[in-house]
């Protein structure tokens, strides 16, 4: 299987071949062995890459946490990624839902309904554990909807925004 994966802002070409317990992907060409530790089970799977374990949960909004660290992605058959190329308009994205990795309190909301926003700009700030967070844009595109409101508790991967 050929894909074409997009991770926050780097793009990689991905090749996944399954040999038993075993998947061997090779990421813009380097071979990575990951040996199955434990099947998926919902949305779970534990993996053994060069010795060290890794906990991968994947979401519905298209985000993968590895070891408790988020990560925006998008996954696109390479065939249709070339097809996408050759015709701009067709790969206009769609929208993105910006969730919060960890449960707190909303502190500040730096955006509105409306603005427009740029890949990495600070949109909501969390406390969590006596820490703020900036929760950043994933992607540049126009703030389309607000889910929570300053003072507001949350919690872990609640939905904060949706980014057209």
């Amino acid at each position: 299987m050929n894909y074409i994966v997009k991770v926050d802002d780097r793009e990689y070409e991905l090749t996944i071949e399954r040999r038993g317990n075993v998947f061997v992907v090779r990421v813009n060409k380097k071979e990575i062995h990951a040996e199955i530790a434990a099947p998926l089970l919902g949305s779970q799977m534990s993996l053994i890459i060069k010795d060290k374990l890794y906990n991968v949960v994947f979401d519905a909004e298209n985000h993968i946490m590895v070891n408790e660290e988020e990560f925006a992605t998008e996954v696109v058959d390479k065939h249709i990624h070339k097809l996408m190329k050759a015709s701009p308009a067709a790969s206009e994205k769609k929208e993105i839902t910006v969730t919060v990795p960890m449960p707190g309190l909303v502190i500040e909301v730096e955006v509105n309904e409306g603005d427009t926003v740029s890949a990495g700009q600070g949109l909501i700030v969390v406390e969590a554990m006596k820490m703020q967070n900036e929760i950043k844009a994933p992607k540049d595109g126009i703030v389309k909807q607000i889910l929570v409101k300053k003072g507001q508790s949350v919690n872990s991967r609640e939905k904060l925004m949706i980014i057209h």
